[in-house]
């Protein structure tokens, strides 16, 4: 006479002469769901660490704009954009917000305007170093927190009901 029993896809057969025989093939249901889980688990950790470099990136350009004003301005200071830098930076935060609330439409600007900026900037840091080599460590550590997270978000992200599930 024999005993069977089945928990976490495994499968313990016990018999009357004391030999317990174990196989480890989980049922097909079981290693779907599985994989689901695991893909959804991966494309989670992928956006969170996406999230983490646009942060990060934020970060850093506000540190760069406070580079730039303790440097101080050539020239007359009334002509330069200080407003305009801060303006910016607190629209690309809201950006970085609407990416967080898992829009696809600020998902795929913020692959854009990080793509760009990193093609646009890039070759100037060889002359930022020149002029102020702290600078140009804030803008390419920052550019490549944007590259970072425009390669992350290029990747299939969960949809916004999948992150309730899961949560």
């Amino acid at each position: 006479m024999s005993t069977t029993q089945a928990y976490d896809g495994l499968t313990t057969t016990a018999t009357t002469e004391g030999t317990t025989e174990i196989s480890a093939q989980p049922p097909v249901e079981v290693e779907a769901t599985r994989a689901a889980a695991s893909a959804r688990s991966s494309a989670e950790q992928r956006f969170k660490t996406a999230l983490a470099c646009l942060g990060a990136a934020y970060a850093l350009s506000w540190a760069e704009l406070g580079l730039s004003i303790a440097m101080g301005f050539p020239g007359d200071a009334a002509s330069h954009p200080v407003a305009a830098s801060v303006v910016s930076r607190v629209l690309l935060g809201l950006l970085y917000l609407c990416v967080a609330s898992r829009f696809q439409w600020a998902r795929w600007l913020t692959v854009a305007l990080g793509l760009v900026s990193v093609a646009l900037v890039a070759p100037t840091l060889a002359m930022q170093w020149h002029v102020f080599p702290s600078a140009a460590v804030l803008s390419g550590a920052m550019l490549a927190c944007r590259l970072a997270a425009s390669l992350l978000l290029l990747s299939p992200m969960p949809s916004r009901k999948a992150a309730y599930k899961v949560a």
